[in-house]
C-alpha cells in the first residue's frame, strides 16, 4: 500500500508541476503592444518634452520605429504643427433683428507622435485667469505605418523612415464653447486614451486674442456689426522649419491641414528624390503679390553652390491663416498672419547638395527676401539646439533652422514686430542662444495691430 501512495504521489506531483509550466509552452503570438500612458507622466511639465523623448519600445519589432535622433517618441507633441484659430459667435438683437457679436470659437490643428490605441482624442481647454473659460474634444485620426505598409512588398521597396502619430485639424471645433473677451489666454492641451478615456495633459501654451471691431451702413445709417477676431503671431516671424519633401506642390506636405505629412515614399534606393521646403510665418498687408520669379543664392561653408536649378516657390497657406477685418465709416483695414512656404532648389541627397553649413538668399531682381541657414550631415538636417535640448519637438527630420529678415522688412511684410519675451510656438520660451539671437535681429515694421486698437 506504501508503494501504491508514494506512486500517486509522484503522479500528482508530476501533473501539478505540468500545469504550472504549461502555459509557457503554448506558442507566442507576436502582437504590438500599446503603452498607455504612465501615472508619473500626468501632467506633463508644462513646456518641456524632454523627459517624453525617452526610447519606448512598445511597438513590434516587425517594423523600424526610430524617430528623430534615433528615439521612438511616445506621447509627444508636434509644435510645428499646432496652430489656433480664433473664429467670431454672431448672436442676434430680438429689438433690432440683427446679428451681434457674442464672442469667439477656437479652432485647433494637432498632432502627437506615439501609438495610440482608436478613438483616442484630444481635449483643448482655454482658460483665463485660471478659470476654465470652454472646453472641446476632437477625436483623432490614428495613423501607424502597419496600416501604411501593409505588405512585406512595400516594407522591402518603401523607406518607411518615419514615426506614427495622431492628428486632428479642419473640424477640431465646437461652436458651443464661446469665448468671450481678448487679451491673453492659457490653453491646455489633454491626451484621452481611447481605451480608458484616461487624460493626460501633454502641452500647454498662451495665446493672444485681439478684436477688430466692424460697422455697418444702412441707410446712412452706422449700425455696429459682429466683430472679428485673431490671435497675434508675431513671434512666429522669427522661426522657420525646414523638411525634405517628396511633393512638387509648393509648401510641401507637412502642413497640410490633415496632418498627415510625412516623407515616406522614398524608395530605399531613390536618390534626387525630394527637395527641400521651409515654413515660416509673416503678417502680409493683403494687396501685395508673392515676388513672380525668385531665386536662391547659395553658399556651403562659405563657398559658393553652383545649382542646376535656383528658382523658388513661394506661397501663403491659407490653411494656416489668422485675418480680421477692423472698419468704420470710410475706412477698412485688414489684419492678416498667414503661414508662407517657401519650395527651394535644394535635392535631396544630391550629388549638387553637399554636406556643410548652408546659407541661402531667396532674391528677386536684386532685393533679397529672406535668409536662411542650416545644416547638413550625411544628407539630413541638423537638429537646432531648441530640439536638441528637448525644449520643443518637430515631426521626424524637421529641423528648425537660423532665418534672417532683412533691415526694415522686405515688400511683402506688412507688419513686424520684435517680441523676444513672447517665446515661439504659442510661448514655449526661448531657451538658447542661437534662438534668442534670431529674435533679437528681428526687424520691426509697421503699425503691429490694426489702427486705433491701442497696443
Amino acid at each position: 500500500m506504501k508503494k501504491y501512495a508514494i506512486l500517486l504521489l509522484l503522479i500528482g506531483l508530476t501533473a501539478t508541476f505540468a500545469n504550472a509550466q504549461f502555459p509557457i509552452k503554448i506558442p507566442k503570438i507576436k502582437i504590438p503592444i500599446i503603452e498607455q500612458p504612465k501615472p508619473e507622466n500626468t501632467p506633463q511639465p508644462p513646456n518641456n518634452s524632454t523627459q517624453n523623448n525617452q526610447p519606448n519600445n512598445s511597438v513590434s519589432d516587425d517594423f523600424d520605429t526610430k524617430g528623430r535622433g534615433g528615439l521612438n517618441r511616445q506621447m509627444v507633441m508636434d509644435d510645428g504643427v499646432t496652430f489656433f484659430d480664433a473664429e467670431p459667435i454672431a448672436g442676434r438683437d430680438a429689438k433690432t433683428n440683427r446679428e451681434i457679436d457674442t464672442g469667439w470659437f477656437m479652432k485647433s490643428h494637432l498632432r502627437i507622435f506615439g501609438v495610440f490605441p482608436k478613438r483616442s482624442a484630444f481635449r483643448i481647454t482655454v482658460k483665463k485667469n485660471g478659470q476654465q473659460m470652454t472646453s472641446t474634444r476632437c477625436e483623432g485620426a490614428i495613423f501607424t505605418k502597419r496600416s501604411t505598409f501593409a505588405s512585406q512588398r512595400d516594407r522591402d521597396s518603401y523607406n518607411e523612415d518615419f514615426e506614427d502619430f495622431m492628428s486632428v485639424g479642419d473640424r477640431c471645433f465646437d461652436k458651443a464653447q464661446v469665448n468671450t473677451g481678448i487679451g491673453k489666454f492659457d490653453v491646455e492641451i489633454y491626451f484621452i486614451d481611447g481605451d480608458t478615456d484616461k487624460e493626460t495633459l501633454v502641452r500647454t501654451h498662451k495665446i493672444d486674442v485681439h478684436k477688430a471691431t466692424r460697422i455697418l451702413v444702412s441707410n446712412s445709417i452706422v449700425y455696429p456689426d459682429v466683430a472679428d477676431y485673431y490671435i497675434q503671431r508675431h513671434a512666429e516671424s522669427a522661426v522657420a522649419i525646414a523638411y525634405f519633401t517628396l511633393s512638387q506642390k509648393v509648401g510641401g506636405i507637412y502642413f497640410q491641414n490633415n496632418g498627415h505629412g510625412f516623407t515616406t515614399r522614398f524608395t530605399r534606393n531613390e536618390r534626387n528624390g525630394g527637395h527641400l521646403s521651409i515654413y515660416t510665418n509673416f503678417s502680409p498687408d493683403g494687396t501685395k503679390g508673392m515676388p513672380a520669379n525668385p531665386h536662391a543664392r547659395c553658399s556651403v561653408n562659405g563657398q559658393k553652390v553652383n545649382l542646376s536649378e535656383d528658382t523658388v516657390y513661394l506661397s501663403k497657406n491659407l490653411d494656416r491663416r489668422e485675418m480680421a477685418t477692423h472698419s468704420k465709416r470710410g475706412f477698412s483695414e485688414r489684419v492678416e498672419f498667414n503661414g508662407l512656404s517657401v519650395f527651394m532648389p535644394i535635392k535631396y541627397l544630391s550629388d549638387e547638395t553637399p554636406d556643410g553649413k548652408w546659407e541661402c538668399d531667396v532674391i528677386e531682381n536684386g532685393v533679397t527676401f529672406r535668409t536662411f541657414r542650416f545644416e547638413l550631415q550625411n544628407g539630413e538636417l541638423v537638429m537646432h539646439p531648441e530640439q536638441l535640448n528637448g525644449n520643443i519637438n518637430l515631426f521626424h527630420k524637421a529641423a528648425l533652422i537660423d532665418m534672417e529678415i532683412p533691415a526694415g522688412g522686405s515688400r511683402f511684410d506688412h507688419r513686424l514686430l520684435p517680441m523676444p519675451n513672447a517665446g515661439l510656438f504659442y510661448a514655449i520660451p526661448w531657451t538658447t542662444a542661437e534662438g534668442k539671437a534670431a529674435v533679437a535681429r528681428l526687424p520691426k515694421k509697421g503699425n503691429p495691430y490694426h489702427v486705433g486698437e491701442g497696443k
